[in-house]
């Protein structure tokens, strides 16, 4: 996965899978909410396509308003949660479920670089 680049639907499906990093989704609540994603995946890349605005995962794309807020709107609306469950301000935490080996090299790269940044800091006052 590159810098701005859409999380792959896999990735999407992952996210069903759990409500908080303590509490995964398991059995037919999971597959109802992989089956949701799937279907606001396939509604909203149709959508994108019919309007002429390619692919969700064409590099073009902008992907955090034209893809993501569309889509997590479709999905909680699908399972009919609010809407509002997952705001841009929150895409980060899609970070989480990509695989390490998924990532391209210049995110780790930035990555890393935070971290080590975040390991050298001395709190405030500290």
């Amino acid at each position: 996965m590159r810098i701005g680049e859409a999380p792959t639907a896999e990735v999407l499906r992952n996210l069903c899978h759990q409500v908080r990093e303590d509490h995964p989704v398991v059995g037919p609540e999971a597959e109802k909410r992989v089956g949701a994603m799937r279907e606001a995946i396939d509604e909203i890349a149709s959508a994108l396509e019919r309007l002429g605005r390619g692919s969700p995962w064409d590099p073009g794309t902008k992907v955090s308003d034209d893809f993501l807020a569309p889509l997590f709107r479709a999905y909680f609306r699908k399972l009919g949660l609010p809407e509002d469950l997952m705001t841009k301000k929150s895409f980060y935490e899609l970070a989480e479920h990509v695989a390490p080996e998924e990532l391209d090299p210049e995110v780790r790269e930035k990555l890393d670089a935070i971290a080590a940044v975040a390991a050298s800091a001395t709190p405030v006052g500290g």
